[in-house]
């Protein structure tokens, strides 16, 4: 039985998030080696070379509508990566999660404000019941607050919206090869340029730190972006948002799988609720024909 592209793009989707959810523990363990834009700069230049040998002929067919797409792409991701880092400075990781997570939410209403994209009642409805069980996996009620590091996340958040929602609209225009080389490029280019002004940058390496960067470059990076440049193609960004809304579960069970953290029944009820939300935007309605007297 052939299994239709908007499954496999779902599937393939899926693990991207999978792999996307074991970097947290990963990342906060290479922290205490290397300071945060460096590695950020580190992990995109490791993709950029990944896909330079995997990707070489499209370097030179990459056209001046593929190359305004791909910087304003790494634009978007750069700074969706530096607001994050910066929000952490002064937020819990739950609640810089969570509200990273809401993006979930925003992609929808930004495809309706700048594209005119109606979003249906099911994806409206899982949506909600996503960002439901977002706040019951990541949000402690008594640590809620909106202070600088809060808005500076909530930046991220509209950032990587927007990082979701044109994806899904250059790649139907344009080669997603391209697209996710120019993006890997010049998110690394940005980010080390700005690295003197956002950070002392410091690295301590060694045979740990190597792993971290395989994960974190060759994996959840070159690997994760691509797949989801090429996934895109075939579902919608509403989607694609709702598959990404699993990510911190995938975290939490990496947490549990490497540190021993205790997944609650908080936390696995969150997880239903994120599935539920996926399950219910995939439904489908006809109208049942009325019989004639």
């Amino acid at each position: 039985m052939k299994i239709p592209k908007s499954i496999q793009a779902d599937i393939a989707l899926i693990a991207a998030t999978f792999i996307w959810g074991s970097t947290f523990t990963i990342v906060k363990n290479s922290l205490a080696q290397i300071s945060p834009i460096l590695l950020v700069a580190l992990r995109f230049w490791i993709a950029t070379a990944i896909l330079l040998v995997f990707v070489p002929g499209q370097i030179r067919k990459i056209s001046g509508k593929s190359l305004r797409q791909g910087l304003f792409l790494s634009v978007v991701l750069a700074g969706a990566f530096i607001f994050q880092t910066l929000g952490l400075r002064t937020t819990s990781p739950s609640l810089s999660a969570f509200i990273t997570g809401l993006s979930v939410l925003l992609v929808p209403w930004l495809g309706f404000i700048f594209f005119r994209h109606r979003p249906r009642l099911q994806t409206i409805a899982g949506v909600l019941l996503a960002t439901i069980g977002l706040y019951l996996l990541l949000v402690n009620i008594s640590a809620m607050k909106m202070g600088s590091g809060e808005m500076l996340t909530l930046i991220c958040a509209v950032l990587f919206g927007f990082q979701i929602l044109f994806i899904g609209r250059f790649v139907a225009v344009t080669d997603y090869r391209q697209l996710i080389l120019l993006e890997m490029a010049g998110t690394a280019t940005l980010c080390t340029v700005l690295i003197p002004f956002i950070e002392t940058p410091f690295l301590i390496w060694d045979s740990k730190l190597a792993l971290y960067f395989f994960v974190t470059g060759v994996l959840a990076t070159a690997l994760a972006f691509y797949v989801q440049a090429r996934a895109q193609q075939f579902t919608s960004p509403n989607r694609a948002a709702l598959i990404f809304s699993l990510e911190p579960f995938f975290a939490a069970l990496f947490a549990y799988w490497i540190l021993g953290n205790v997944l609650t029944v908080r936390d696995w009820i969150g997880g239903v609720f994120i599935l539920a939300g996926i399950l219910v935007s995939e439904l489908r309605f006809s109208r049942v024909p009325i019989p004639q007297s």
